[in-house]
C-alpha cells in the first residue's frame, strides 16, 4: 500500500543537497502546515540539512593547527 509520508520524506531527502535549504525547509514546512509531516519528521530533516552543512576537516589540519 503506498504511504503518502514516506513518500514525501523520500522526495526531501532526495532534495537535500541538490536544492537550495530553504526551499527544502518551505516544503517540508508545508507538508506539516497540511497534516502530512510530523515535528519528529521535520526534525529528522533538519538534521541531513545539517549534517550536510557540516565543515569537513581535511587531513592534516589539526597537525598545522598545533604548530
Amino acid at each position: 500500500m503506498f504511504n503518502l509520508n514516506a513518500f514525501i520524506l523520500e522526495t526531501l531527502h532526495g532534495m537535500v543537497g541538490n536544492y537550495p535549504d530553504f526551499q527544502v525547509r518551505e516544503y517540508a514546512l508545508n507538508w506539516y502546515r497540511w497534516g502530512k509531516l510530523t515535528e519528529t519528521d521535520l526534525e529528522e530533516l533538519n538534521a541531513a540539512i545539517e549534517a550536510k552543512n557540516a565543515p569537513v576537516e581535511m587531513p592534516g589540519e589539526e597537525a598545522e593547527a598545533a604548530v
